[in-house]
């Protein structure tokens, strides 16, 4: 009966084991799906590294790339210009110093240039193209020094189409004749002083540059040049070509695919600030973007990402660098804005907040059943042994069944050591009185002896030899610290035995002392040692 018992118990090992393996799967199945829902793989921080990130590779990436291509374009397009002046002077029997002054021969030359210039244009990712010769029509102007023959065309759209192509530079008639208007700031010649290194470009030494941001006279388009010099065979510099690019242009040209809200992109000069006005910015392709003005201060805030101030409103971005040309590096910055970035740790925090609060809800109330179900045995058996009724009951759990059943076992061998030990602590309190009634017999003895002692010294104080004792207050201090030791025992009133088993010591080594003592104190014995102590310590006293 008791084997088919034993088979339905159930070890608390094993329920405890379920019920924490429940419990852990259903925990970590809500915090899965709390994840998933909110979107919480990792921090708000981290996430918006990781996305900054990867937006500012793509959009260095995306630099690297445009500006390369360009170049090309533009190294291709100043071989094809210098071709076709060179060819056309050729066909003109001139020199290009003899360009000076000669509207027909310049007539010429611009309208060789504008049909080929026009095509590069079209096929090229820039808002303009041009070719600016190192000589002016008329050299007898006041301004002729800073003016410059050329052709300068311009998009009016984002198309590749020819319709949209005006004339800012050149001969007007010239872009009439190919069905190009010219521009409402139309100029016959280029201004030199909007190229403040012009003088250094003409030395002709560089395969490509960008120039600084320029704004276009009378009109409000801030632009940069691609620029790459024309040089002719025997050295002669005969100007520049190159594509303009500018703000609005690049801002549409270049939008970032981006999940990013108000995502703002900038293409700077590398530099340890930022001078919006002195580079470009674009945006996202689905969202507005707030252009920076003014410069920006840098601060670098950890994990890669840098504070960006401006008087305005303030960004969270990331750095990158871009190189232009050989001697070019420009800087690029994606950037979002401050308060999106610290409204979205916001809403993250709260977010995590609440789900905590539910997850730690949901732990609180499992836990509480499943250590109510853990416990419940426990409880009940604690409940009997209050009780003292071990047999009374069995249980379903094989530990509390056999800590009953051993507890039971174990009862009457306690009771019978219980009673042993009462017998032994009797007796031993019985020979403790014992020991406490031979003590105090031992204590008035002691008593007894040293009033004697000092009866003695009084009556004899008078017959007592001053020089002997002088002499025995003079050679106290001559004695070791064991016989020392010895002497003070002595005066306590221990006996030899006494004295013997408190030093542990053998009897001839305390006979050794005693005619030591004896012989250095110069007495004769122990009544005349304990009479001249207990004078000293009378008259210490």
């Amino acid at each position: 009966m008791q084997i088919s018992f034993k088979k339905k118990e159930k070890s608390m090992k094993r329920k405890l084991f379920v019920y924490m393996f429940f419990l852990v799967t259903a925990i970590t199945v809500t915090l899965l799906m709390g994840l998933f829902l909110f979107g919480r793989l990792g921090t708000t921080e981290q996430d918006f590294h990781k996305n900054l990130s990867i937006q500012s590779e793509y959009f260095t990436n995306n630099m690297e790339s445009y500006w390369d291509d360009l170049a090309s374009m533009n190294i291709a397009l100043g071989e094809t210009m210098q071709n076709t002046l060179e060819t056309s002077l050729e066909k003109q029997g001139l020199t290009f110093s003899q360009l000076q002054d000669n509207p027909n021969a310049l007539y010429a030359l611009e309208n060789d240039m504008i049909q080929p210039l026009g095509q590069y244009l079209l096929r090229s990712n820039c808002s303009g193209a041009y070719v600016q010769l190192d000589t002016t029509i008329n050299s007898t102007l006041d301004n002729a020094q800073t003016q410059r023959s050329g052709v300068y065309l311009q998009k009016t759209t984002m198309s590749y189409s020819k319709e949209d192509l005006i004339l800012y530079r050149g001969i007007a008639n010239i872009g009439k004749k190919h069905g190009i208007m010219p521009h409402r700031k139309w100029r016959q010649e280029f201004d030199i002083t909007l190229v403040p290194d012009y003088e250094e470009l003409k030395k002709g030494n560089f395969d490509y540059s960008l120039s600084n941001i320029i704004q276009l006279p009378y009109t409000g388009e801030r632009i940069a040049l691609l620029r790459v010099p024309l040089v002719g065979k025997d050295g002669t510099f005969y100007g520049l070509c190159g594509f303009e690019i500018s703000q609005s242009w690049f801002k549409f040209a270049h939008p970032q695919p981006s999940t990013l809200n108000h995502l703002t992109c900038l293409l700077v000069p590398d530099s340890d600030s930022i001078i919006t006005n002195e580079g470009f910015s674009t945006g996202s392709q689905n969202g507005f973007y707030y252009m920076p003005n003014g410069d920006l201060s840098i601060k670098p805030i950890g994990n890669n990402l840098l504070r960006i101030i401006s008087k305005n409103r303030n960004y969270i971005g990331i750095k990158n660098t871009v190189k232009i040309s050989k001697n070019q590096t420009y800087s690029t910055y994606v950037m979002i804005l401050d308060s999106d970035y610290n409204r979205a740790i916001a809403k993250s925090n709260i977010e995590l907040f609440f789900f905590t609060i539910v997850l730690l809800l949901f732990v609180f109330l499992g836990c509480s059943f499943f250590s109510q179900r853990y416990l419940s045995p426990i409880l009940k058996g604690l409940e009997q042994l209050r009780k003292d009724n071990k047999n009374s009951m069995r249980y379903d759990v094989q530990e509390i069944d056999d800590l009953l059943d051993f507890l039971s076992s174990k009862d009457y061998e306690v009771e019978n050591k219980m009673l042993t030990l009462e017998l032994e602590m009797q007796e031993n309190r019985k020979k403790l009185e014992q020991i406490e009634n031979e003590h105090e017999a031992i204590q008035k003895e002691y008593d007894r002896a040293k009033k004697e002692v000092e009866r003695l010294t009084t009556k004899r104080i008078d017959d007592i030899d001053e020089d002997e004792y002088k002499r025995f207050l003079e050679c106290l201090a001559t004695l070791t610290r064991k016989e020392k030791e010895i002497l003070n025992l002595y005066v306590k009133g221990y006996s030899s035995k006494d004295i013997l088993e408190t030093l542990n010591i053998t009897d001839n080594t305390l006979k050794y002392h005693n005619r030591n003592i004896y012989s250095k104190l110069g007495v004769k014995s122990r009544k005349q040692l304990l009479m001249y102590m207990t004078l000293l310590n009378n008259k210490r006293s």
